[in-house]
């Protein structure tokens, strides 16, 4: 037989029904194949080794010839994803990168991995923010504010993750909203990624129920307000969580500003009337530039009392009894500008927000001028 003679979809589904049945490995041992890297398919939420699949559908439309086994025939895209494709199957390749072949217990809390690596870990479907996965006795939730599509809040190290379903009241039926919530006697681990770079999948660890699922109110896809499962999990044996990249808060809270510029008066009040609970809260990391205080020093008192850009006196005096100025580097560290006399000016709070607000051209040309003054020795 060869893998061209396969023409039953029965028998395919035959195949993977046993494969549920008996396990990943038992059935890649069962039929002498080895664990796929690229092709898969996939079925809702679950991928299955394609070659090993396609070997032991033959198997089920031809009872006496029995299956093909792994040198019978060659897998990859112009034959066994082909073929079942044509029988009517969803096939997905996975890139075959440093994962490849490992599993859940392989990863570190920490570890960035993409989607499609985490796809070949945890042997799960490849969208959605719930991916329940039999082949490794596992559920991947991932919290994505990225997207904008769910309210998950981090409060007193416990994450209130929202359930899966986009639109209307979700429920506890027929999806794994019911999974995260039995996750305390079914047997199944729970694994938090988060997303705060579109495409980057950082590893929080193992979660578990800190607390009865319970509802809220959210909008829908469609902007509408229904009923949501909130999840409250926390990592497994406690402990702090990694903290995030403080800009990509920013990038969060830029684009939920985006979104609420675009809402009308009512909807944006229903919206708003939502937050009665205590405000989000996780440690963040950020670069720390080390500045020289003795430039700091010197733009001071180059300024004498003055802010260097709106030429005004300075707001206030400080409890040193000194003129409250605050330093700015026209070329931002950020940006690679030099922490230098050249590059350092004393600002009043207003202009110096002005700068990291608008920051414009011929404000910087204005503010270079100043910092070329030397002052007298």
């Amino acid at each position: 037989m060869k893998l061209s003679d396969l023409t039953e979809t029965s028998a395919v589904e035959k195949a993977i029904a046993e494969f549920d049945g008996i396990g990943r490995d038992a059935f890649l041992e069962k039929y002498g194949f080895g664990r796929a890297k690229n092709y898969f398919l996939q079925r809702e939420e679950k991928l299955y080794d394609s070659k090993a699949i396609a070997g032991a559908a033959i198997g089920f439309q031809f009872p006496t010839a029995g299956p093909l086994t792994h040198g019978d025939f060659s897998g990859g895209e112009k034959t066994v994803s082909e073929k079942l494709t044509a029988l009517g199957f969803e096939m997905i390749k996975l890139s075959e990168s440093e994962w490849s072949g490992k599993g859940p217990s392989d990863l570190h809390r920490g570890d960035q991995i993409s989607n499609a690596d985490l796809c070949a870990v945890f042997r799960c479907g490849t969208s959605g923010g719930m991916r329940r996965s039999h082949a490794t006795q596992s559920l991947v939730i991932v919290s994505d504010p990225t997207k904008g599509m769910y309210i998950d809040e981090w409060r007193d190290g416990v994450l209130h993750y929202t359930g899966m379903g986009l639109r209307g009241d979700q429920t506890l039926e027929g999806n794994q909203n019911l999974t995260l919530a039995e996750s305390k006697t079914n047997g199944v681990s729970i694994h938090l990624f988060e997303v705060y770079e579109e495409g980057v999948y950082s590893y929080e660890g193992k979660v578990e129920l800190a607390a009865k699922p319970y509802r809220a109110k959210q909008p829908d896809a469609d902007g509408k307000i229904r009923n949501v499962w909130m999840f409250p999990v926390r990592r497994v044996g406690g402990g702090n969580l990694l903290p995030v990249p403080q800009e990509a808060i920013k990038r969060n809270a830029d684009r939920q500003r985006k979104d609420a510029e675009r809402l009308s008066n009512a909807d944006l009040t229903a919206r708003a009337r939502l937050r009665s609970k205590p405000a989000s809260s996780r440690e963040a990391r950020t670069v720390v530039h080390i500045r020289d205080e003795y430039v700091a020093e010197y733009a001071r008192r180059r300024a004498n009392g003055k802010c260097e850009l709106c030429r005004q006196p300075a707001p206030f005096i400080n409890r040193r009894d000194e003129p409250y100025l605050e330093c700015h580097h026209v070329i931002w560290l950020a940006r690679g500008g030099h922490d230098s006399i050249q590059n350092t000016v004393a600002l009043c709070p207003n202009c110096h927000r002005k700068m990291h607000v608008l920051d414009r051209a011929e404000d910087r040309k204005k503010l270079q001028a100043r910092a070329a003054i030397e002052i007298a020795v």
